[in-house]
């Protein structure tokens, strides 16, 4: 990627020179084959003005025998050169196109994977999935179509330029002098277009949002009988859209008339002096003609190039948003040099730890912990406290303020990432599952892993017996986020899992809240036999899943407030006391 020190999204020229040493300079060759091909179509174009003279004036004048048969020839063999240059250009553009349009698309999708947590949780999944459909597609649209088109166009031009000026270098002084008129209007227009073109793909962007929370939330949606109020609300969306398209409309269409009335006006001079030449008989009438062929046939590119202002100002405004993601600093960067988790033990420490999601909200204040190795911790709390945020600092999906999280005494922040995370094996209530089969699904933990492996796991997990049960066994596709699956189900291979991957930190977030009272038993038993020789740390709201654990630690304000085995908390008749008579009532209730 080029380097610039200053990041001036604004500028044509800084976005230009990002778009091509950072992707188009890669396939040079390529598309220095498909100039080469644009230059000999170009060529092939300008012989075929320059052969209406000798038609004319060989033929229908001077009724030259010979040249019926020489010129035709001339002219069926510049159609198959041009035909097979134009070919060859077609094949060499759009397979750089694809290429280009596949790395900036695989350059965004690797960024976004390792992004920070916060950045992602920032943008929404709609946001992104514009970036990366509307605004990457706008930018080949303005590659192929834009770069190549007024390469193409702009050597046409020259070719035909040269013919005229070749056969009468006063009229062609007259013709140029008139077209560049056209231009200064076009830019101005541009710049409009450019605004309007931000401001659709923002609108694109925020309507795939509202498509992808409304699929996502179907069932919200029609519980409440909201499908017309949703309705309403994406027409209001589509609306903006097309208040905008049709501001875009006219800038866009504004261009051809320029064009039209200026190019007629030079046909008209042409005509008019070009005339008085040939009757005069300082030109012949062959000469005349070719000149006139060459200026029409030049018109055409010119009003191509005129309107592919507008896609490119579309490719710039939609390069302009994507490279201000790919420009977002990643605060939590995997450093190579840094020291595998090559752990002794598996001691955790919070110490003096300081977190917030935002400034003025505190979640945690001052916090300390000490979960041993081998045992089993179990966080308890009202909502908000804390619980979670433990368990993403712990894997780094955030880094605290200040403060210091070790294992075995070794701070986090010295350890590899990738490292961190292979040694850690989360269950959360919010189960992630993906659109595949339920194999790769528990694969995923332990991706070399064997189908014996999984199956063990699976059975560890109370999910052996329903998977077989189902249409495929282990390939049933479970849809997207596992929607084919009931709650308790999705849980379990979640489980399966965790067990898979065998890391010796265990977390489970709420692990069993979705499972019925026979499944949890099931997992219980599981659970606790994966937790053997493990460091776990549970959080449950249901009180009575942590009963057993080695040491609660109850969380207020920010910080631990008391912590030790069920019974010495219930004796001391504090926070987890209060806590866990709440729950108590509420189970008889």
């Amino acid at each position: 990627m080029l380097q610039n020190t200053e990041k001036n999204y604004e500028s044509t020229a800084y976005l230009l020179s990002r778009l091509f040493h950072g992707y188009i300079k890669p396939y040079s060759s390529q598309l220095l084959m498909a100039i080469f091909c644009m230059i000999v179509v170009a060529c092939t174009t300008a012989v075929q003005a320059w052969l209406i003279q000798p038609i004319l004036d060989s033929i229908f004048v001077q009724k030259e025998i010979k040249m019926l048969y020489i010129i035709p020839a001339i002219v069926f063999l510049n159609s198959v050169v041009k035909g097979i240059a134009s070919f060859y250009e077609d094949v060499f553009i759009k397979r750089t196109e694809q290429k280009i349009l596949a790395d900036i698309q695989l350059h965004l999708y690797s960024h976004l994977m390792y992004a920070d947590t916060k950045f992602l949780i920032e943008y929404s999944s709609g946001h992104l999935v514009s970036h990366m459909t509307s605004d990457i597609n706008a930018m080949k649209r303005s590659v192929a179509e834009v770069l190549t088109g007024i390469s193409k166009e702009f050597l046409t031009i020259i070719g035909l330029i040269c013919i005229m000026f070749y056969q009468s270098v006063n009229l062609a002084l007259i013709a140029f002098f008139i077209f560049p008129m056209a231009f200064y209007p076009i830019i101005q227009l541009g710049k409009k277009m450019h605004q309007i073109a931000y401001s659709m793909q923002e609108e694109i962007g925020r309507f795939i949002i509202r498509l992808d929370e409304t699929f996502q939330n179907t069932s919200i949606i029609k519980s409440y009988c909201r499908e017309e109020y949703e309705i309403a609300r994406a027409k209001k969306a589509m609306q903006r859209f097309l208040d905008l398209y049709n501001k875009g409309v006219y800038i866009e269409s504004a261009s051809s008339p320029i064009m039209d009335t200026l190019g007629g006006i030079a046909i008209v001079v042409v005509i008019c002096y070009g005339g008085s030449q040939v009757i005069g008989g300082s030109t012949t009438p062959g000469a005349f003609f070719s000149f006139i062929a060459a200026l029409l046939m030049s018109y055409r590119p010119l009003k191509i190039v005129s309107k592919l202002n507008s896609v490119f100002q579309s490719g710039l405004a939609a390069s302009r948003r994507l490279f201000v993601i790919l420009d977002a600093k990643q605060e939590i960067v995997s450093d190579p040099n840094k020291q595998n988790a090559n752990f002794k033990s598996f001691n955790i420490k919070f110490h003096d730890v300081h977190f917030s999601y935002k400034s003025e909200q505190k979640i945690l204040d001052g916090f300390y912990m000490d979960i041993p190795e081998g045992k089993t911790v179990a966080l308890v709390g009202e909502s908000g406290v804390g619980k979670s945020t433990v368990l993403s600092l712990l894997q780094r999906l955030y880094d605290a303020e200040s403060g210091l999280i070790t294992i075995d005494g070794i701070d986090i922040q010295n350890i590899k990432i990738s490292s961190l995370r292979n040694s850690i094996a989360l269950v959360s209530q919010d189960v992630a599952l993906f659109d595949d089969t339920i194999l790769e699904n528990i694969r995923y933990g332990r991706l070399n892993a064997s189908y014996n492996e999984i199956i063990e796991a699976a059975t560890a997990a109370a999910a052996h017996d329903f998977i077989i049960n189902t249409q495929l066994g282990y390939n049933t596709q479970i849809g997207q986020s596992g929607i084919k699956l009931s709650g308790g189900q999705r849980q379990r291979i979640a489980i399966a899992r965790a067990i898979l991957k065998n890391a010796p930190i265990l977390m489970l977030d709420e692990a069993t809240s979705a499972l019925d009272a026979i499944s949890e038993k099931q997992i219980r038993s599981a659970l606790d036999y994966l937790k053997k020789g493990r460091t776990t740390i549970v959080i449950a709201h249901r009180l009575s899943t942590i009963e057993t654990a080695d040491i609660i630690y109850v969380f207020a304000d920010g910080r631990v407030v008391e912590h030790g085995t069920h019974k010495v908390l219930l004796e001391k008749s504090g926070a987890y006391a209060r806590l866990y008579k709440q729950y108590r009532e509420v189970q008889v209730i």
